[in-house]
C-alpha cells in the first residue's frame, strides 16, 4: 500500500524544547577545589565509529567547544569492536587524562573498559550510549538522549501513518549495543498490534549493510508484502532505501524510517526516498559533554544525567532542516 502523508501530531507530543536534567553530584572522583583558574585538562574521548557521520559531526562539535572551553581533547576510535575500545581507554589512561569521556559499543561488554577507568581513578563520563538495566558502573554524568524514545517515536509515526497496520522489515544495528536495544525496545512496546515484524536483521549500523540485507529481504518478500522498513538508524535506513529504489519498489513501500537526522538522511526525505527520521541533537550532546566535564574538573556540581530531546522529521518540516 502507499499511504504516505503529512504527519504532525507526533512530532508535537515527542519534542520538547529544555535539557532534561537529573540529580545531582560531585560524583565519587575528586576533581580538586577551587574554581581550576586557567588551569588546562586533558580529556580522553572514546568514541564508537568515527566513520560514522552523525558521530564524526558530534566529534567536530565536541572540538570546537574544546576549544572554547580550553580543554584538549584526545579523541580515539574503537572502531565498533569492543577488544580495541578496551586498547584505546588503556591507551588513554597511560596518558595520564585528566577524565575519560566514554561512548560505549555495548551495554555489557563495555563495562569493562569504563571500570579500567574507575579503577585508575580517573573520572568517567558517558555520552550518547547507556550500558544495560541493572548495571553498576559509578560514572559521574551521563550526557545524551534516552533512546527508547527514538523507538517509540517511530512506532507512533507509523501507527498515526497506517492505522490499518502492516507488514514491517527492522533493520537492527548491533545486538547488546544499548542504543540498538533500546530503540528496539521502545518500538516494540509502542507500535500497534495490527503490525507484524516480518523480516529483522542486524546491518551494524552500516549503510553498505543496511542495502545488503535489504536486496535479500526484496527477493524473499514480493510486491504488497512490505509495507514499512524501520532502522534503528539512518544509515542503514538510507542503504535499505537504495536497494528499495534499485528494485523499483519505492511506490510499494509506504514508509522508511531512521533515527539520526542526518544530513544524508534529510536529504533522502526530501527526494521521497525515506519518509522520516527521529532527529537527535549529536552535536549538542558533544558540546555538553566537554562543558559538563570541564565543569567536574573545576570543582563545579554537575547534575547525574543530561538528557536532550528527540525531534521527528518528516516530508511536512524536512524543510526547517535541510542544509
Amino acid at each position: 500500500m502507499n499511504m504516505r502523508r503529512r504527519i504532525s501530531a507526533v512530532a508535537t507530543l515527542f519534542a520538547t524544547s529544555a535539557l532534561v536534567l537529573t540529580g545531582c553530584s560531585n560524583g565519587g572522583t575528586d576533581p580538586g577545589s577551587g574554581d581550576g583558574g586557567d588551569e588546562q585538562y586533558d580529556v580522553g574521548v572514546v568514541v564508537l565509529d568515527l566513520q560514522d557521520p552523525d558521530l564524526a559531526h558530534m566529534v567536530e562539535a565536541m572540538e570546537g567547544t574544546a576549544e572554547e572551553e580550553g580543554v584538549t581533547l584526545q579523541v580515539t576510535d574503537s572502531k565498533k569492536d569492543v577488544a580495541s575500545e578496551l586498547n584505546q581507554v588503556e591507551d588513554l589512561l597511560t596518558r595520564q587524562v585528566d577524565a575519560v569521556i566514554l561512548q560505549p559499543l555495548d551495554g555489557e561488554a563495555s563495562q569493562n573498559a569504563a571500570n579500567r577507568v574507575i579503577e585508575a581513578g580517573i573520572p568517567l563520563f558517558i555520552l550518547s550510549t547507556e550500558f544495560a538495566e541493572g548495571s553498576d558502573v559509578e560514572y559521574e554524568s551521563y550526557i545524551g538522549v534516552d533512546d527508547t524514545l527514538a523507538g517509540q517515536m517511530q512506532a507512533e509515526y507509523l501507527n498515526e501513518l497506517m492505522p490499518d497496520g502492516g507488514n514491517v522489515v527492522f533493520a537492527a544495528g548491533i545486538y547488546g549495543a544499548s542504543w540498538t536495544d533500546r530503540r528496539k525496545s521502545g518500538f516494540d512496546e509502542t507500535i500497534n498490534d495490527n503490525f507484524e515484524i516480518v523480516a529483522e536483521f542486524q546491518a551494524k549500523g552500516s549503510r553498505d549493510e543496511g542495502k545488503r540485507n535489504m536486496e535479500d529481504t526484496l527477493q524473499r518478500f514480493g510486491a504488497g508484502e512490505i509495507d514499512a522498513v524501520v532502522a534503528n538508524n539512518d544509515e542503514m535506513a538510507i542503504g535499505a532505501a537504495s536497494a528499495i529504489k534499485d528494485a523499483g519498489r519505492t511506490g510499494d513501500i509506504a514508509a522508511v524510517v531512521g533515527v539520526d537526522g542526518t544530513p544524508p538522511a534529510v536529504s533522502a526525505i526530501e527526494a521521497g526516498d525515506m519518509t522520516a527520521t527521529v532527529r537527535q541533537d549529536s552535536a549538542g550532546q558533544g558540546e555538553e559533554a566537554v562543558r559538563v566535564v570541564h565543569a567536574f574538573l573545576k570543582g563545579d556540581d554537575i547534575e547525574d544525567r543530561y538528557t536532550l530531546p528527540f525531534t521527528l522529521i518528516t516530508e511536512e518540516n524536512v524543510a526547517e532542516f535541510a542544509q
